[in-house]
């Protein structure tokens, strides 16, 4: 599923999902498709830094958006083997860390929506909420 995040005009609003501030406090692993595109990705993106959450990208270089595989944002790290992410979570753990590591795994291609069009229709529910 996708993960919590910030909600667009959440700089004014201060609308900004519980989970992402848990992970900021809990050490654990979440496995996301990533953020909804309806949501303010790269707000959610900094708010997870400030929170001082590792978030990796499986095999890609490109931050998912849960229905799509490429939201447009650099994803922070990519991990391309579950190795890797077991390597980063048991140092994360021997160093007494304190936050989530987010891991994101994309949509697969053949599965996912159209970009573009899912795109154009949340900028139309916007204009029309």
């Amino acid at each position: 599923g996708g993960v919590g995040a910030v909600h667009r005009g959440g700089a004014e609003t201060m609308d900004v999902s519980a989970d992402l501030l848990e992970m900021g406090r809990t050490p654990m692993c979440v496995v996301s498709a990533g953020v909804k595109s309806i949501l303010d990705i790269p707000k959610t993106l900094e708010v997870l830094e400030t929170q001082g959450v590792t978030v990796a990208t499986m095999g890609s270089d490109i931050f998912p958006a849960f229905f799509t595989a490429n939201s447009g944002c650099k994803a922070p790290l990519r991990v391309d083997t579950v190795e890797q992410c077991a390597q980063i979570i048991h140092s994360s753990h021997k160093l007494g860390l304190q936050n989530a590591m987010l891991l994101t795994v994309p949509i697969p291609q053949h599965l996912a929506a159209d970009g573009d069009l899912i795109q154009k229709a949340t900028n139309t529910a916007l204009k029309e909420a």
